[in-house]
């Protein structure tokens, strides 16, 4: 096509039509391309201007460039052409489509960015790789071809005057491009003749009318057919030929001078099949007179004679001879017509009825089990359950009933294979298929099933299948063999293939159909589903999780091995465990993946595209952050079991024999994927190949084929081959949480911190806090405790802890009453900045656990504290006086003998043995889990010894009684002496009830004994053996409160109540103590220590 040129003077009208400027030199006697032909003067352009040309031109398009105006009047007839479209039947769209053209054609125009031919090249190898995977060869070669010849021409487009110049090529095969559509039949057909059409020497083609006018294998189309060597024909081939042997089957066929009259032994029913063995021919030039000596038409007469399947084929046997017990050919007919004869309206004669050969009834019956269509067994289109055709022919030596009989037995095998190929064929359908994850809105808890495991149970399914096909053919073949004298001699009998079938493949189907009907049920969870067709199962609705769909498949299928395994039926067993190994690649691909790869971890900033575990493995991720203290324990866990509605089955997300193993792989995931997340090599010393050569499920089945018929030992086999490579992994994990992350030295800091075995430091920052609490100063100041935790810190010679990484603050709202109750201590919190992975172990709940015995070492610090203040100075010389003061310092000893006692049990056999029983274990440790163990089992030890643990709460409540009443004894004191530090020379004050007005206010504030109800009787707790076990469940209310009635009472009373009650407490403390020594807990002996030492109370 050419293009208008442009006018070269501004401001003067441009031509809107081809007709109103001349034409150039060049396009007078220019020979026209074979690609584009001159097009002939249309009548538009001599036409008059029509309603178009008058209308405004904004109307039809506005070219608001040079270029734009110039392709205006080619788009436009490239438009009507295309389309049909034209102003004058619909100018909206004409004018939508030239715009469209024009914005699209500009670009080339302007010089702008346009294809190559590297680009058109790939295009059009796409069109044509296109074409051949639809199986339009013919297509593909002519496109091909054709593309071709265009690159060939376009190399001599070197003049500048052509219409299609060469640097526009790729452009005007891109407009080819666009411009195409779908091909259609009459494209399919030229390229058909595209070959042909400038051919001018063309071959008739070879037709069978002249192969037939010619001689009978004479002729060069003869050469190579029907044993003849290749290159070959009748004529003189012996010369010609080599000494290669000959590849047709024909050449080993009997000659007519072996077997005369062979041509009707198609046709003799007592022929058996064993006088049809083959013979050896004794040279290829007999076989080839074999079959000149026949002409086709005879040939093809043979061959007629064999279709049985053909209506108007007849056995060629007379059916109405009579009965004759030698011969079995004439049961049969006999049969039918005794029949006949008691029942003349239901039965015809054997004349009327069809009888083939028992040889081309196997072959019908091996089609049937290879789901194709035969006349002796047809399938119903509803149920597809295959039944013997009542058209079906006879047999010869059966009678009705039997052959029916037969029948059906083959029928039922057919049946199950039916079931299993339409299984086989809906799961792949549903892989195929799109996925569409959402729930139904009718079922909004139930999901569809997509599962790898049930599809790689259909491959696995498919293949028994196939196997079985090839087993068919293979027979069918034989038969064939045998029949035309190629094979070995061969007894063909419907009931010796049904024993065949029986025998090798009918069990294997009957229990993988079985074991299909049971996972229907349970997935639909219904017993009313048994008999649902299994082919439904990908549209089949469940509320089971896909990881316990899968776990219940193969452990169905491990079941099942063992049970045949168990009846003897050592084939079907094998077949069963080929299944069960198919099945099992996908779970053992995704455990190879998580043990090599480790869990996947995603920082939280790309935290949706992190990679997410398949729903079908046995671990769920809990989508925990890295970071987070419960991520090693909660982030990545074991999916939990499913209860099934029928028979309330419990079923768990990990298969049955990797039970035993799958600990194993959950840590050895976590701890490569910690690894790798650290920046730390995974193992050192070994590659991950020498220790872990992850292979396929079916080869690690086929290398140990006795041991998977038993679950335990196949779980066994598994732990054993993964053992290695997991605490390979697990080890190399502890090295560097103890190497590199200071496992000991974070541990020995918060063991000094939290137990208070850093003595000296503990005891400096307890004095500086109780002196505070004793002068009724703000001690719960933030500022106050980390000032004073840091300075004390700061001045100790040894450098055992970061006093940046502790905070104190406290929580309570008791601090007011420090100087009554040490339960005001219980709102004191520490913590400790653990780094990571450090957290992992020291949880914030387990550091809120260290600091509960914190506090208790606290408040025993505390009692001992106020007891050791209270003091006599110089000697007293009143023997009244030092008869008073003996009853304070009787009380004082007896407080402080149990909080001594208390103190040194704690302190000796409670922290200090458990600490080095804990770092015993921590060296024995082999993975991050096992010291997480051993520290729970620690600090758990720690807890109950020291009655901070919920099972020995009733003693930590006495406990802290007793602790509350040594300082309500300081306070008595005080009140009686004015001061803890009493001056024997200052006299201030004495027993009697005249006091001054300053004792008489600080007694008001005193914290009185009282007993509610009750009195504590001293003779009767003496004897232990009068207290019953029901009192051992609650400890003895003490009688503290804060009231002003006790002001006035006498300090000698309150002293005896205090006593009384200290000789209650301490009696049941030690006989809750017994009973503890007296169990099998690794606490007993402990408790059996406290127990024993506090029998010395009554001495």
């Amino acid at each position: 096509m050419s293009t208008p040129t442009s006018s070269h003077v501004s401001g003067l009208p441009r031509p809107h039509s081809r007709a109103q400027r001349p034409s150039s030199s060049s396009s007078h006697g220019r020979p026209s391309s074979s690609l584009s032909t001159p097009r002939p003067v249309s009548s538009a352009s001599l036409r008059p201007q029509s309603r178009l040309s008058t209308r405004p031109s904004s109307r039809v398009s506005r070219p608001a460039t040079r270029h734009a105006a110039r392709l205006l009047p080619l788009c436009q007839s490239l438009v009507t052409q295309t389309t049909r479209l034209s102003p004058d039947n619909d100018a909206e769209n004409f004018r939508i489509a030239v715009d469209f053209t024009l914005k699209n054609l500009e670009h080339a125009i302007k010089g702008g960015a346009s294809t190559d031919m590297t680009t058109m090249d790939r295009r059009f190898r796409g069109r044509v790789q296109k074409a051949r995977i639809n199986n339009q060869d013919a297509l593909a070669n002519a496109l091909n071809k054709a593309y071709t010849r265009v690159k060939e021409y376009a190399k001599d487009l070197v003049d500048i005057d052509e219409d299609i110049k060469f640097s526009h090529l790729p452009d005007h095969l891109q407009l080819l491009l666009l411009l195409s559509v779908t091909p259609s039949r009459s494209t399919l057909a030229f390229a058909d003749t595209y070959d042909d059409r400038d051919s001018s020497k063309k071959e008739p083609p070879l037709t069978w009318k002249d192969i037939l006018a010619e001689e009978p294998f004479e002729g060069q189309h003869w050469e190579g057919v029907y044993g003849l060597p290749a290159g070959s024909t009748v004529e003189g081939w012996e010369s010609r030929s080599t000494d290669s042997d000959s590849l047709s089957p024909w050449d080993e066929l009997d000659s007519p001078s072996d077997d005369d009259g062979d041509e009707d032994r198609w046709n003799r029913p007592s022929d058996d099949l064993s006088s049809q063995s083959a013979h050896t021919p004794d040279t290829t030039r007999s076989t080839v007179r074999d079959y000149t000596s026949k002409s086709p038409a005879v040939m093809v007469e043979e061959l007629r004679a064999q279709q049985y399947w053909r209506d108007e084929w007849r056995i060629g046997i007379d059916v109405n001879r009579p009965f004759d017990l030698g011969d079995p050919s004439t049961l049969g007919p006999t049969a039918l017509q005794v029949l006949g004869e008691k029942e003349t309206l239901s039965h015809a004669g054997p004349e009327h009825e069809k009888y083939i050969f028992e040889r081309d009834a196997v072959r019908e019956v091996l089609m049937c089990l290879q789901g194709r269509k035969n006349f002796l067994i047809y399938t119903t289109t509803d149920t597809f359950r295959s039944v013997p055709s009542p058209t079906a022919p006879r047999l010869l030596h059966l009678t009705l009933k039997a052959q029916s009989s037969i029948l059906s037995a083959f029928a039922e095998v057919t049946t199950t294979v039916c079931h299993l190929r339409k299984f086989a064929a809906a799961i792949v359908a549903n892989v195929s298929s799109a996925y569409n994850p959402l729930p139904s809105p009718a079922h909004l808890l139930s999901h569809s099933i997509r599962s790898r495991t049930i599809e790689a149970f259909s491959d696995a399914v498919d293949m028994q299948i196939q196997h079985f096909d090839s087993w068919c053919v293979a027979k069918e073949e034989a038969i064939c063999r045998a029949s035309a004298g190629l094979g070995d001699p061969l007894v063909v009998s419907l009931l010796n293939l049904s024993k065949d079938v029986r025998d090798t493949f009918a069990g294997t189907f009957d229990v993988l159909l079985n074991l299909l009907h049971r996972l229907v049920a349970y997935i639909s969870q219904s017993h009313d589903r048994r008999d649902l067709a299994v082919w439904k199962i990908p549209n089949m609705p469940t509320r089971i999780p896909p990881s316990a769909v899968s776990a219940l498949l193969l452990d169905l299928l491990l079941e099942a091995v063992q049970e045949q395994a168990a009846l003897g039926n050592a084939q079907t067993s094998d077949a069963i465990m080929s299944v069960l190994a198919r099945t099992a690649e996908p779970t053992w691909e995704m455990v190879g993946e998580w043990l090599l790869d480790g869990m996947p971890v995603q920082p939280p900033w790309h935290a949706a595209d992190a990679p997410n575990l398949d729903e079908e493995f046995f671990i769920e991720d809990n989508e925990l952050q890295i970071m987070d203290p419960d991520f090693w324990l909660d982030g990545y866990v074991l999916r939990g079991p499913v209860t099934l509605e029928e028979n309330q089955k419990t079923q768990p997300a990990v298969p049955a024999f990797l039970e035993s193993a799958v600990i194993q792989v959950l840590g050895a995931g976590k701890a490569v994927g910690l690894l790798r997340e650290m920046g730390t090599q995974v193992l050192t010393k070994h590659s991950e190949k020498e220790l872990l050569n992850w292979g396929t499920f079916t080869a690690l089945t086929a290398a140990n084929s006795t041991v998977f018929r038993d679950s335990e030992a196949l779980s066994r086999l598994i732990s054993e081959e993964i053992s290695t490579y997991c605490l390979t992994v697990a080890m190399r994990l502890s090295q560097v949480m103890t190497e590199q992350c200071g496992l000991q030295r974070h541990l020995s800091a918060i063991h000094g911190l939290f137990l208070t075995t850093r003595g000296d430091d503990i005891s400096n920052f307890t004095d500086i806090l109780f002196a505070k609490m004793d002068t009724q100063q703000h001690w719960t100041d933030f500022h106050s405790l980390n000032s004073a935790f840091s300075d004390i810190i700061e001045l100790s010679e040894s450098n055992w802890i970061d006093a940046s990484l502790v905070r104190l603050s406290y929580r309570g709202n008791k601090a007011a009453l420090a100087s009554q109750t040490v339960k005001a201590i219980d709102g004191l919190l520490v913590e400790y900045a653990v780094p990571f992975p450090l957290t992992y172990i020291f949880t914030p709940n387990v550091l809120q656990r260290y600091c509960s015995i914190f506090v208790f070492l606290l408040q025993i610090r505390r009692a001992k504290s106020v007891l050791e203040q209270i003091l006599l100075r110089g000697a007293v010389a009143s023997a009244a006086l030092r008869s008073e003061l003996k009853v304070f310092y009787a009380m004082r000893g007896k407080l402080s003998w149990f909080i001594n006692t208390l103190f040194n049990f704690v302190t000796t056999f409670v922290v200090h043995s458990q600490s080095i029983k804990f770092g015993e274990a921590v060296n024995r440790a082999k993975s991050l889990d096992d010291l997480i163990t051993i520290h729970n089992d620690h600090l758990d030890m720690l807890l109950r010894k020291c009655f901070v643990h919920s099972s020995t709460s009733e003693i930590s409540k006495a406990t802290v009684s007793i602790l509350d009443m040594c300082l309500h004894f300081r306070n008595m004191f005080t009140a009686y002496a004015g001061d803890t530090a009493h001056d024997v020379l200052r006299l201030s004050s004495s027993l009697r009830r005249h006091k001054s007005r300053r004792q008489r206010r600080i007694r008001k504030n005193v914290i009185g004994f009282s007993q509610p109800g009750t009195r504590f009787d001293s003779d009767g707790s003496s004897s232990d053996t009068d207290v019953d076990e029901e009192g051992l469940k609650e400890a003895p209310e003490t009688s503290f409160s804060i009231a002003s009635s006790f002001a006035q009472e006498d300090l000698s009373e309150q002293l005896e109540k205090l006593s009384s009650e200290l000789d209650s407490l301490v009696r049941y403390i030690r006989r809750c103590t017994e009973n503890l020594s007296s169990g099998t807990s690794d606490a007993a002996q402990a408790f059996g220590i406290l127990a024993f030492t506090l029998d010395d109370w009554d001495s």
